[in-house]
């Protein structure tokens, strides 16, 4: 798309009359949270509240709150159900494709160095505008992997853990079409709430430089064509098992989805 009409179209994206208007929340039922966590991952419920209670000292030690944010980012309550993850799976490597300013990563690691895990960081990332960690504790890799999942990711590492917090629809599509091929990698998805699908999206899917809060993303519309589901805001989205894989998003801030093979759920 021309630059300037991209630029005029995000004009309009911000200043037109919305009639979409997410509204985030700021407080999280965490006993529900809990609840859901242990479900997912078939853990005992206490397992689940000691992390929650050992979290909540790395929270106020590492004052994650302050340095790295809560809303438009991985929130503390998303955070602490990759925290669950990585102690249930102790994955050999963790994938995180959307970097940013690595506030997310800076989370995992803390999160790692807590759980005393030897799990390597590999952050994927088309520009470097990385603050909150250095080059020695995650490796950042400047590439799309749009249309090479496999190769990029899926056969290069070792299976382990991907966490999705990028936007733009093909490569949603990409990523969680080829974690659905295999029953060794686990996948969550950020955004996945249905505050933020706006159901009526009139942006361009390839035109990932216009999608932001104001327009909505494209996360629930694409875990719906992929599991068959025709309204993305259909509730059956947040708890929908496959022969192979089950689906969660828990009711975070921002809506974490969790894509877990069966096969690695324990009973």
């Amino acid at each position: 798309m021309h630059p300037l009409r991209l630029r005029l179209l995000g004009l309009w994206n911000t200043f037109k009359p919305q009639s979409y208007r997410p509204v985030i929340p700021s407080q999280v039922d965490h006993g529900a949270l809990l609840s859901d966590i242990a479900d997912a991952l078939g853990q005992p419920p206490e397992r689940i509240r000691d992390l929650w209670a050992g979290y909540q000292g790395l929270m106020a030690n590492k004052d994650h709150v302050n340095t790295l944010g809560q809303i438009g980012t991985t929130s503390s309550e998303e955070a602490f159900a990759l925290h669950c993850l990585l102690d249930f799976a102790r994955p050999e490597n963790l994938i995180e494709i959307g970097t940013y300013q690595g506030g997310s990563t800076r989370r995992i690691l803390d999160s790692i160095d807590q759980l005393q895990l030897d799990t390597a960081v590999y952050t994927y990332d088309i520009e470097d505008m990385v603050r909150h960690f250095k080059p020695d504790e995650a490796r950042l890799i400047l590439r799309d992997v749009s249309g090479r999942v496999d190769e990029e990711i899926l056969d290069r590492y070792p299976p382990g853990i991907i966490y999705l917090d990028a936007h733009p629809w093909q490569l949603l599509q990409d990523v969680l079409r080829a974690a659905l091929k295999r029953d060794d990698w686990i996948l969550a998805i950020h955004d996945c709430s249905p505050i933020l699908c706006n159901p009526k999206m009139t942006i361009p899917k390839d035109e990932p430089r216009l999608i932001s809060t104001r327009t909505g993303h494209w996360e629930r519309h694409v875990l719906a064509d992929v599991f068959g589901v025709e309204d993305p805001l259909d509730k059956r989205l947040d708890k929908l098992e496959t022969q192979s894989h089950a689906l969660r998003i828990f009711g975070t801030q921002h809506g974490l989805a969790l894509i877990m093979p069966k096969a690695l759920i324990r009973a």
